[in-house]
């Protein structure tokens, strides 16, 4: 590695190809710079609240005479034809802080007749070099809008004297850490390092960084690599996260019987969904599922105009959840399907600061167990049970698909919510010894729910099941819990 110990107010020049550059630039040169946002990237995120941490950060640094703000990673993309690197370089990391330096940038022009003309000349010749990317996904717009208002309504009451003082402290004494790597493999690899060591990004960021890494190794066509990007942010993110948080973590640790850890899944568990990879496609484990995927891909590409006219059907990947993925466009596959199947399953995303679940569609199979389970009172307890019955309905449908659901549910609904019978209060631990079955205030069918499906050849490892016996306890039960063990609860009235 190459560390070049550039002033911060001069500008950089590249070193030997094979090698990436550490070097320190302040904002005025990291702006001249020729830098994109590639399309892969996560939208623009920061929030008001990010932009006041900002501005009081670099308020609050005056007085030292130097402020560092951060840290960004550049790759200079090659040309797709002749494979030389191109003159832009993309942003890998920290296109966060240099989308609202640009936003600071314009708002400060605004006032550009009241600074010294020198700094008046920097501030609008460093405008015509910040680019703005078009997103389609709507969060990055309105986030760029809010904070722009923000970040002018807080200029408006400055005076000519903090404006000048602001102004040539964050151009010329504020500055950036810039690793400039010239393979995007190192890039990604810093990406994960500076994410996981230092003020960590959501887990899914990282694995979709990581698996993007992968696919680009691939040699797949740039439009596959933007479109499956594409696909991923039109998703929520906040639905990406519960499915990774609350559905396929906790089947995995469960399933495994391991708990699931009191900070749920972090960083630290994203190698939990890594798995076949270059290095080890050799090894007898991952021979099942690449020969899986070499026959779902040769089917569709045989097949392909058949499936256009709806002639046959797709052939999806099998996928399992206790299985390994195969790292790169697969990662991406796997969570769209897991996205659909929750979705038509009616998984179910209460944030734990509101009390009322997104709404959400599902078969017409689960509607009456659905139904009914949106009755039960709302709150903590029953929240965390509901969420152990979505990871058991989706245990179920990884192992059998939609045969005999709404039996299934039924079961499945009468066995997560028997922990409400038995306990007044419910909490993490409770859901996770449930899970588990090791509570000791639950004795009936010493078993691991979670195990038993995965190793299970039929469906009847829960339609066999017994009904649980709780005629003592049915009593203290509200309305909707006690229709829930009733053995007419599919035909209530409505």
């Amino acid at each position: 590695m190459t560390i070049s110990k550039t002033a911060s107010k001069q500008p950089h020049t590249r070193q030997a190809p094979e090698q990436f550059d550490a070097y320190i630039m302040s904002v005025e040169h990291i702006l001249e710079r020729s830098l994109q946002i590639p399309s892969y990237q996560r939208p623009y995120t920061w929030t008001v609240k990010n932009v006041d941490q900002l501005l009081s950060d670099i308020h609050d640094f005056q007085s030292s005479g130097h402020y560092r703000l951060g840290t960004f990673i550049l790759h200079r993309p090659p040309d797709d034809s002749t494979q030389e690197p191109l003159g832009n370089l993309d942003i890998v990391d920290g296109q966060q802080r240099y989308l609202t330096f640009g936003l600071i940038m314009i708002a400060l022009s605004t006032r550009a007749e009241e600074l010294d003309s020198q700094l008046s000349e920097v501030l609008l010749a460093r405008i015509q070099d910040i680019e703005i990317p078009q997103r389609r996904d709507g969060r990055s717009g309105r986030n760029l809008r809010q904070n722009s208002k923000h970040i002018q309504q807080i200029l408006t009451g400055w005076s000519r004297q903090q404006l000048n003082t602001f102004t040539e402290f964050f151009l010329k004494e504020c500055s950036v850490v810039v690793l400039e790597v010239f393979d995007l493999d190192a890039a990604f690899q810093l990406f994960d390092s500076q994410n996981t060591r230092g003020k960590a990004l959501d887990p899914t960021d990282l694995l979709k960084a990581y698996h993007l890494r992968e696919f680009s190794q691939s040699h797949a066509p740039r439009d596959a690599i933007l479109e499956t990007v594409r696909k991923w942010d039109d998703i929520d993110p906040k639905e990406i996260q519960h499915l990774f948080a609350g559905v396929l973590f906790p089947i995995k640790q469960w399933s495994r019987h391991l708990s699931v850890p009191e900070g749920g899944f972090t960083s630290d568990h994203v190698e939990l969904f890594k798995g076949i990879r270059d290095g080890n496609k050799q090894y007898r484990w991952a021979h099942l599922a690449l020969m899986a995927k070499t026959t779902v891909d040769r089917y569709r590409q045989d097949n392909a105009t058949l499936q256009q006219y709806g002639v046959i059907a797709d052939f999806e990947f099998p996928f399992q959840i206790l299985e390994p993925v195969i790292d790169g466009e697969m990662f991406f596959r796997m969570v769209h399907h897991y996205i659909t199947e929750a979705r038509d399953a009616g998984i179910q995303r209460t944030p734990a600061y509101e009390s009322e679940p997104e709404p959400v569609q599902h078969r017409p199979e689960l509607e009456q167990v659905l139904d009914l389970l949106k009755d039960i009172p709302r709150g903590t307890g029953n929240r965390y049970i509901r969420e152990l019955f979505d990871c058991f309905l989706m245990a179920y449908l990884d192992r059998f698909g939609w045969s005999d659901i709404h039996r299934a549910a039924e079961k499945l609904a009468r066995h997560a919510y028997l922990l409400r019978v038995k306990l007044q209060r419910v909490n993490q631990q409770s859901i996770n010894n449930h899970a588990l079955y090791i509570h000791h205030r639950v004795t009936d069918h010493h078993e691991n729910l979670f195990t038993k499906i995965a190793l299970a050849q039929s469906p009847d490892v829960i339609l066999a099941r017994p009904p649980v016996n709780i005629d003592d306890d049915l009593e203290k039960l509200d309305e909707s819990l006690q229709y829930l063990y009733s053995s007419n609860s599919t035909r209530r009235a409505r």
